[in-house]
């Protein structure tokens, strides 16, 4: 099947006039399957518990040649997941070994850096494979002075540790938060949360002989870092912090031998884009069979497809109504109301 397809090439007939919907049938009023997006920062007051149940899966370890940090998620894109951690954990090196919490391990490649001169500049933006956990979000205010953070990273190589402190002041305008939460090697690049689950800075340094006395760039720094790179992606005049970029999953790759499951990664997305996926049936309580398609990053749809062409889709409790098709490959695809993905199952 390849891991990217039109889906304009399955034969639908045309069921509305407008260009962009051109492929698309028309189901009502039924709401569209949703894109997922990383959740809103809050007024939520989670617990340290929580904080580090929720985001320990979006946070990685990165081994290089010279050392070890950290790193998190802060994007899903085409297909792969990005994520940023201190351009003093990646220096000089084009890849890097990143370790998930469920102790996978794979290859990130080093997209650019902001240089490392400064500590505002102290950012690195890596790019993943597939689509992997889920993005933290980057809180848009600032921090109060006094305001409880909790930090997590691999101290001393003590992977997915968490640390708790206050945020002690805010430095150079707000670009650096100054925090007490205990700061060792290995937590460079690992997120600093506050108590709404958002992303307030990136761990970045320590000052030595001293007690308490850590730092992070603020994460309206790091939001600005991530505008500028997708500002300059593909231009030639990008500079010398641009690293090699992983392309997308294309035909003829590992990816997309082995895809059992294909996205429509965007709205407005033309084609979908192939995942290696968990796919299995089973008939329930009520004699139907139904599929169950589990994502990367573990998102479960569950699937119902009635002799009639409709469909039943079940994601997170919330049900949604559409058409199905096999395609010529004999591939399920699922249309609700412009939502697309597609999936493969052998008895």
């Amino acid at each position: 099947m390849g891991s990217r397809r039109n889906l304009c090439s399955l034969g639908l007939a045309l069921a509305v006039v407008s260009p962009l919907l051109a492929c698309q049938p028309e189901i009502g009023q039924t709401p569209r399957i949703p894109v997922a997006e990383a959740p809103a920062c809050t007024n939520q007051n989670f617990s340290p518990e929580a904080l580090f149940s929720q985001a320990k899966p979006s946070t990685v370890v990165i081994s290089s040649s010279d050392g070890q940090g950290s790193g998190f998620i802060v994007q899903h894109q085409d297909g792969n997941t990005l994520l940023v951690s201190n351009a003093h954990v990646v220096e000089g090196a084009d890849s890097v070994t990143v370790r998930w919490a469920d102790g996978a391990q794979e290859e990130a490649a080093v997209m650019r850096t902001a240089g490392g001169s400064t500590p505002q500049t102290d950012l690195a933006l890596l790019q993943v494979r597939g689509i992997r956990g889920k993005p933290l979000n980057l809180k848009k205010s600032q921090p109060n002075v006094g305001a409880d953070v909790v930090a997590i990273g691999a101290p001393k190589g003590l992977e997915f540790s968490l640390t708790r402190g206050v945020v002690s002041s805010l430095r150079e305008g707000g670009d650096i938060l100054q925090i007490d939460a205990p700061i060792n090697p290995g937590n460079s690049g690992g997120p600093v949360l506050d108590r709404t689950g958002c992303v307030v800075g990136i761990v970045t340094f320590q000052l030595t002989d001293s007690e308490g006395l850590n730092f992070a760039v603020a994460a309206s720094v790091i939001r600005e870092f991530l505008l500028q790179a997708k500002a300059d992606r593909g231009s030639p005049e990008s500079g010398p912090a641009k690293r090699t970029e992983i392309n997308p999953s294309n035909p003829g790759s590992a990816t997309s031998a082995s895809a059992t499951c294909w996205f429509q990664m965007q709205s407005d997305a033309e084609r979908l884009d192939g995942f290696r996926c968990k796919v299995s049936s089973r008939v329930n309580a009520n004699g139907h069979k139904v599929f169950d398609v589990v994502e990367p990053n573990g998102l479960e749809r569950t699937v119902v497809l009635w002799e009639d062409k409709t469909a039943e889709v079940l994601i997170n409790g919330q049900r949604y109504e559409g058409e199905w098709l096999k395609d010529d490959e004999g591939d399920i695809r699922v249309n609700v109301n412009g939502g697309v993905f597609a999936f493969r199952y052998r008895e």
